[in-house]
Order: C-alpha cells, then sequence, then structure tokens
C-alpha cells in the first residue's frame, strides 16, 4: 500500500485560486459541504494503489493544495465505477471531479506513466471509435520499458485466445467526433479560466508590492 505523506501544511502551500476554480464549476459546487466521512474511500477498489484516497483530494482541494492534487497519481488511477459517487451522502460525485482535474493537470504540463496510459487510450479510441486490448498493451510498452517483464504473460494470453490481435473500427465516428469535440472545449474553456484567474492574480500581487514600496 502506498503510503501518504505526512510534510505539515503550511500558508504559502495554499493557492486559493485553484480552490476556487474548482469550486465554481458544476462538480466542484459541493466540495465544501464534505464531513470527510470516509465512504469514498471505503468504496474505491483502488484506493490502495493511490497516494491520496478520494476523500483526502476533496480536503485538499478545500485546502488549496494546487501541487499536491495535481501531482497526486489518484486523478489518473480512477476506474470511473461510479461506486463512491453513488454512495456519497453530500452528492459530490469524486469520479466526476476526477476527470475535471485532468485537463488542469495537463494544462500545467504535469505528466507522468498514468498520463501517458490516458492519452494512449484517448488517441485510439478517437481515432478507431474501438479500444484493442493488444494495441493498447503495445503502444503502452513502447512507453514504460518496465511492461517488458510481462511478455511472457500476455504471449500465454494470446496463445489461448484471451489476447485477440485483432483491430475492430467504427464504421460511423461522427458522434464520437463531436463527443471529443466537446471535451476539447470545455477543457480549454477550463484551462483558459485558471490562467486568467492566475494572471488577475499576479497583478493583484505586483499592485501590492507597489504599494508596500511606496
Amino acid at each position: 500500500m502506498i503510503q501518504t505523506k505526512k510534510e505539515a501544511i503550511s500558508s504559502e502551500s495554499r493557492d486559493p485560486i485553484f480552490r476556487d476554480l474548482v469550486l465554481k464549476t458544476q462538480i466542484g459546487k459541493k466540495i465544501p459541504t464534505c464531513m470527510q466521512c470516509g465512504v469514498c474511500a471505503g468504496s474505491c477498489p483502488v484506493s490502495n494503489e493511490m497516494d491520496y484516497t478520494p476523500r483526502q483530494i476533496v480536503r485538499m482541494i478545500q485546502l488549496g493544495l494546487k501541487q499536491e492534487v495535481l501531482n497526486s497519481n489518484t486523478i489518473w488511477i480512477c476506474t470511473t465505477c461510479f461506486s463512491c459517487s453513488v454512495r456519497c451522502p453530500r452528492g459530490i460525485h469524486p469520479t466526476e471531479l476526477m476527470e475535471t482535474l485532468k485537463p488542469l493537470a495537463i494544462a500545467e504540463g504535469i505528466e507522468n506513466k498514468n498520463t501517458r496510459f490516458d492519452h494512449i487510450f484517448s488517441d485510439m479510441v478517437k481515432k478507431k471509435g474501438r479500444s484493442s486490448e493488444f494495441l493498447l498493451i503495445s503502444k503502452y510498452s513502447l512507453s514504460d520499458p518496465g511492461m517488458i517483464k510481462q511478455a511472457p504473460f500476455g504471449l500465454s494470453l494470446i496463445t489461448k485466445g484471451k489476447l485477440p490481435l485483432s483491430v475492430d473500427r467504427m464504421e460511423d465516428t461522427g458522434e464520437l467526433e463531436a463527443i471529443f469535440k466537446l471535451g476539447d472545449k470545455a477543457r480549454d474553456k477550463m484551462t483558459g479560466d485558471s490562467r486568467e484567474d492566475s494572471r488577475e492574480s499576479d497583478a493583484g500581487e505586483k499592485e501590492k508590492t507597489e504599494e508596500e514600496e511606496k
């Protein structure tokens, strides 16, 4: 099990702009009501692989811990099973929250092995309309040399007919392309709002500094 970080939180590490940006979204508006009951963490089937549980992510957003949240592997490991969203007594929907945080992390240039997998999967679905397990594993293995250790297991799956080599393609991907365009538009708007808020904050800090110097 991955151990969570225990460093003390300083006021300098808090980013109220990031906090307010997330809270202004449709998914984030209920975050302030979180009572830290732990139902989401207890319901999550992969919380043992996360550096922060969904409960901790929600609390860190309340505190404005931007870097800790966006650098966490939690937002990429989430399997979108919706167990947490269904059971949350406050209706916070942590599953959808993870999807809201991903474009913010991408806009910050944050990359890790989990983001690479997400990109490979989404690119495949965007081009072909379907996911091929064989193609997905092959492409991801090229980006992660450690995956070579899984080669014997993969070969055994192929010989037993459990891993088909054929790659199917959706006949009409028009509706799928429209969905991706809507997603790109929403991501660009969110990241644009984040940059605008950052510029306003920098301008405010500059004015404050100039006034103090006077």
